[in-house]
């Protein structure tokens, strides 16, 4: 099964693959991501960070959902774009969604 809901991340049964269409980290090119195996590892105030396994490579990652007011740019994500660093996480792709809280 597939999914392109907005809150399909809390509504992930098991076994289902998402495909987001995302832009890359590095180039910002838009590209295909899917992945499944959604659970939640953290939850604050400015949103919720899941764990996944990218599919079809099994790869471990973490997507965050941002709980974000479209008035304000995402100061992380434009860091997170220009930093490279053995201690920091790889931004590896981002989208945009009209998702629930």
């Amino acid at each position: 099964m597939s999914s392109n809901r907005p809150n399909a991340l809390h509504n992930l049964r098991m076994g289902e693959v998402i495909r987001e269409k995302v832009q890359d980290g590095v180039t910002g090119e838009t590209r295909d991501l899917q992945y499944t195996q959604c659970k939640i590892v953290g939850n604050g105030s400015f949103g919720v960070v899941f764990q996944t396994k990218l599919s079809p490579s099994g790869e471990d990652a973490a997507i965050k959902r941002v709980l974000q007011d479209k008035r304000f740019k995402n100061r992380e994500l434009q860091i997170m774009r220009i930093v490279r660093h053995p201690n920091i996480v790889q931004l590896k792709a981002f989208y945009y969604s009209n998702g629930e809280r």
